[in-house]
């Protein structure tokens, strides 16, 4: 991550004091752990609403909280994290992914179509991780 900050600023010209998200944004690209943020919600996503373009070992490791209830909750349209006790624990992509997708706004996560590659709309949801985390 160092590297790509030091690419960066030497693309840009840039002194070692000038911030990184704005070195991202001149050249409207995502941060490496943004991409990465970006790229678990793609697989959430297509875990929720295109399941058939997922690997299969993919297919069981999430769970929606309606599932696991019997009754209605106010969560019930969020992934359910399971309970972990390290912080080892909270990296895998069954915890950070679900937990990341319950940091969404509703109409995002309500969105149908693929969220792709795009730039725009991976700046725009992790803007809006960034506002309701």
């Amino acid at each position: 991550m160092k590297l790509n900050n030091k690419l960066l600023r030497i693309l840009q010209k840039k002194d070692r004091y000038s911030r990184n998200t704005e070195l991202y944004a001149n050249y409207n690209t995502l941060s490496i752990t943004d991409l990465h943020c970006f790229q678990i919600l793609c697989i959430i996503q297509k875990f929720i609403c295109h399941k058939d373009l997922l690997p299969k070992i993919y297919h069981n490791n999430f769970t929606e909280n309606y599932k696991i209830h019997n009754y209605n909750t106010r969560n019930k349209n969020n992934l359910h994290l399971s309970s972990v006790n390290l912080y080892y624990g909270s990296k895998p992509i069954t915890f950070k992914g679900c937990n990341l997708w319950n940091q969404l706004a509703e109409d995002i996560k309500n969105i149908k179509i693929l969220l792709g590659l795009s730039v725009n709309s991976a700046n725009f949801i992790i803007a809006c991780l960034c506002v309701n985390g």
